[in-house]
């Protein structure tokens, strides 16, 4: 069953049209995560509200540089979703598992999106606050380095967050290949996945030995 294609064949028109919205899906995934950046680096600071040794200067940079690095994911989450859907139709003169491979590749790209918007909008900011009055020593020495080579936490974050998109997507692709006595459940599986990845975003910072 899973090597014969599962529906009627596909128009080109409507790959277009697939191909089109898949377009506006990353471009919405890409806007969302630079408009949340500022918000994201708000919420992670407020997670620490008196920070006062270096370790937890440290804790506090880091889990507002997660939380920015991986903003608009909640938005990506169902972008992918969508497109999981979107590519499943648009290979359904294909197997199952090139519908698959499609969605997979799909969620990949939005992934890419989210992570390099989110990263091109964070950097600067981070570097900002990294250089202000709160994250520094008594001599005016950063206690926080914004290079990531130093802060593994923060890549943690952003793979847990591609790795998501990339489930999702898949998630969407067997929502649209399901029974209809399946959809609604695979839906709901797909969706529960946002607020577990969000929340641990902020907690992969506490995981001992993620960071040098």
């Amino acid at each position: 069953m899973g090597d014969v294609p599962w529906t009627s064949p596909t128009s080109p028109w409507d790959k277009l049209r697939y191909v089109a919205a898949y377009v506006t899906l990353v471009a919405v995934t890409g806007s969302a995560a630079v408009l949340l950046v500022a918000l994201n680096l708000d919420v992670g600071q407020s997670m620490w509200p008196d920070a006062q040794p270096d370790d937890q200067v440290m804790a506090k940079w880091r889990t507002a540089a997660a939380l920015a690095y991986t903003s608009g994911s909640a938005v990506g989450h169902v972008c992918a979703l969508v497109a999981g859907l979107l590519a499943a139709h648009w290979a359904r003169d294909n197997t199952r598992r090139t519908g698959l491979a499609a969605a997979v590749l799909a969620g990949a790209g939005l992934g890419l999106a989210d992570l390099a918007a989110a990263s091109w909008t964070a950097a600067p900011r981070l570097r900002d606050l990294a250089a202000s009055p709160a994250l520094t020593d008594n001599d005016g020495r950063l206690i926080v380095d914004p290079g990531l080579q130093h802060h593994g936490s923060i890549p943690a974050a952003m793979a847990a967050v591609f790795a998501t998109l990339l489930i999702v997507a898949a998630l969407g692709s067997a929502v649209a290949q399901a029974r209809p006595v399946n959809k609604a459940l695979l839906i709901l599986v797909s969706l529960a996945l946002a607020p577990v990845a969000h929340f641990l975003i902020p907690a992969v910072v506490l995981i001992p030995g993620v960071d040098p």
